[in-house]
């Protein structure tokens, strides 16, 4: 469900830069390339994305971000249920760096605020 940077037939954020989806495509890419498969998200499919992008998230989540973050689960994890009967589950959001080394280590080289991470790559184009 990621929209920053794609959409049904529009940019919406970066011509050069879209978020997670772009990261999404090159891991399965990557991985599925080494082993011989193609990858396919039905998620992908633009009646799926026009579908989602019908959501009003503002009005359900008035701007707060954990509660998009959520909501964005919950919807998944209703669709998935409804397709497919199972039962999905939906883990808190986390940075994509999680995992890489110790929480410890992660903090020392990590910043909480991200803010910081905005700035710098600001900092690359003025």
């Amino acid at each position: 469900m990621y929209h920053e940077g794609w959409g049904v037939d529009k940019i919406k954020h970066s011509l050069t830069y879209s978020g997670g989806q772009s990261r999404g495509h090159v891991r399965v890419y990557a991985t599925s390339s080494k082993y011989g498969f193609k990858g396919f998200s039905p998620y992908t499919l633009p009646n799926v994305i026009e579908v989602s992008e019908g959501i009003p998230f503002i009005q359900l989540t008035d701007w707060k971000h954990e509660e998009l973050y959520a909501l964005k689960g919950e919807v998944v994890q209703r669709g998935v249920k409804a397709t497919t009967g199972l039962d999905m589950p939906v883990f808190p959001k986390r940075r994509m760096q999680h995992g890489t080394v110790d929480m410890d280590d992660f903090n020392k080289v990590f910043p909480d605020d991200e803010m910081v991470y905005r700035q710098y790559f600001q900092s690359l184009y003025i």
